[in-house]
């Protein structure tokens, strides 16, 4: 009985945040790599507001796997998220000469 604490994996927090849902996601997020994870929330749903530590929500991995975690976390965090990227504010433009043809009828004769 006494050897049950040494037995047991050591596990290291990858990542901390405010919700048990985004824990959820990122904790999904790493199984998905095969690494994996387990949530651990020390979140007080009956308080309105986060209180310091009682409104934190851990990630933890293996910790022979904690690095491999930091580093898939930190290629995400600086991955631009959908509908971001500056293609997406870009107008199709027509040059000066299509005008006329997108106005064209049928047989290519502006109408």
């Amino acid at each position: 009985m006494g050897n049950e604490k040494q037995d047991q994996p050591k596990w290291g927090t990858a990542r901390i945040v405010e919700s048990n849902e985004e824990a959820v996601v990122v904790a999904g997020f790493l199984k998905s790599r095969g690494i994996p994870a387990e949530v651990e929330s020390l979140h007080v749903e009956e308080l309105p507001v986060n209180v310091g530590g009682l409104g934190e929500v851990r990630v933890r991995v293996p910790a022979e796997r904690l690095n491999e975690a930091l580093l898939l976390l930190e290629a995400t965090d600086r991955e631009e998220p959908a509908g971001d990227s500056d293609e997406a504010d870009e107008v199709d433009e027509v040059a000066p000469g299509d005008h006329a043809a997108s106005e064209a009828g049928p047989g290519g004769r502006a109408e």
